[in-house]
């Protein structure tokens, strides 16, 4: 069933998202954070990149901005995808499980990209939920306005998270993290699934 789940959250991703958001900025990020330590090794904390954080908060505003191109209004009452749903009895957990699929992908993403930049998967796990949460604000609006508006929004409040968190201990700091991570992933399931069925039946908000 999850494998399926996986095939339609694959399939729901438009092929410039694919292009953009999983393999260009990313590897922009990669190669960046490798020539800026190797040019700049001599720095205070050679650990950390300024210029791949740089980009990586960048791509927190991007996939806020560009995550309307798959699921835009997806928590509004006039999901189109509501069709796909009322066509299998499984539709619902299907997409109930592409949401998770959605937001775990994001999660690591952020996670592997935070623990080569700046050496704290901790950090991008929190940058990771934060996105999840902003992305989820902006699904019930099918328009731009709202997403343009959170891909603000988020950089600052994950920046301003991640720095207050980035020098205390690593278990409260991983504690933090998880503890945003579920939180987030919980929260979108929960508004995914509950806006789905109130467009299967029919219900108004």
């Amino acid at each position: 069933m999850y494998m399926k789940a996986l095939k339609m959250y694959w399939n729901n991703l438009t092929l410039l998202y694919k292009i953009i958001g999983l393999f260009a900025v990313p590897l922009l990020i990669v190669v960046s954070t490798i020539f800026s330590q190797a040019l700049f090794n001599e720095m205070a904390d050679p650990e950390f990149s300024l210029v791949g954080y740089s980009l990586l908060t960048v791509y927190i505003l991007l996939e806020v901005l560009i995550d309307g191109w798959n699921f835009g209004g997806i928590y509004g009452k006039n999901f189109q995808g509501i069709a796909l749903v009322k066509a299998s009895n499984t539709g619902m957990k299907l997409y109930g499980q592409m949401i998770v699929t959605d937001s775990l992908r994001r999660i690591v993403y952020f996670g592997l990209l935070a623990g080569i930049c700046m050496k704290s998967v901790a950090s991008g796990v929190i940058m990771g939920a934060v996105v999840t949460l902003a992305v989820m604000v902006s699904r019930f609006f099918p328009g731009y306005m709202s997403s343009l508006l959170l891909s603000y929004i988020a950089p600052i409040v994950s920046v301003c998270l991640v720095f207050m968190l980035y020098e205390v201990n690593p278990v409260v700091h991983w504690m933090a993290a998880l503890g945003i991570a579920v939180f987030a992933t919980i929260l979108t399931v929960k508004f995914a699934v509950r806006s789905m069925e109130r467009s299967y039946y029919d219900r108004e908000r």
